[in-house]
């Protein structure tokens, strides 16, 4: 294991730092988001605008008024929980590794396993969602903007597999472009919300 280089006078350890040390970990994480942008990664990933929008029709037709009154409250509550939860665990474990790394420290590494098997298998449903929820709205806006286009479920998942491709390659080789959508995001999330009122 690789550990954390002495401190200097022009290089002081700091705490993060030290933690990871104990850990057997040098800190190698370049950072090149701001503040501004680490903050809005989060906010575009709990969108409200694409998050509720495009499940309240679900929630309404397969629960009705208490899937979305009582529902969405105490899901809410539970996430919390496990935020609060996650939150004690990167405060006392600092590490890139995150919860694969967590569950195998404090568990076995078939727990580190499992648990990033199925978050991968979480993340992939959970794009997969997100880019059909805009194909179709965009299949939507196409078939009302342009006669020759009919909005067929096969046009969606035609726009779907473009999507999925676009936000594929995106990921893997445009940071900055992230870095700047996601900074957009913030804002026209802000913009939506106030001009609602």
């Amino acid at each position: 294991m690789a550990t954390t280089a002495p401190a200097t006078a022009e290089h002081p350890m700091d705490d993060d730092a030290h933690r990871l040390a104990e850990l057997g970990y040098k800190q190698e994480l370049r950072r090149k988001w701001s503040g501004f942008s680490n903050f809005a990664i989060s906010f575009s990933i709990i969108s409200i605008l694409a998050g509720c929008f495009t499940t309240f029709g679900q929630a309404w037709n397969n629960g009705g008024p208490v899937a979305i009154s009582w529902g969405w409250p105490l899901i809410s509550l539970f996430i919390l929980i496990i935020g609060f939860s996650m939150s004690e665990l990167v405060s006392a474990f600092p590490t890139a590794g995150g919860i694969y790394w967590w569950a195998s420290r404090m568990g076995k590494p078939v727990h580190g396993w499992f648990t990033g098997w199925l978050n991968l298998i979480g993340l992939i449903a959970v794009t997969a969602s997100v880019d059909y929820g805009c194909a179709t709205f965009l299949n939507l806006t196409l078939s009302a903007l342009f006669e020759g286009w009919a909005g067929t479920l096969n046009q969606a998942f035609l726009l779907f597999v473009i999507i999925l491709t676009l936000h594929g390659i995106i990921n893997i080789f445009g940071h900055q472009i992230i870095d700047l959508l996601q900074n957009v995001s913030v804002w026209w999330h802000v913009a939506a919300r106030r001009r609602s009122y």
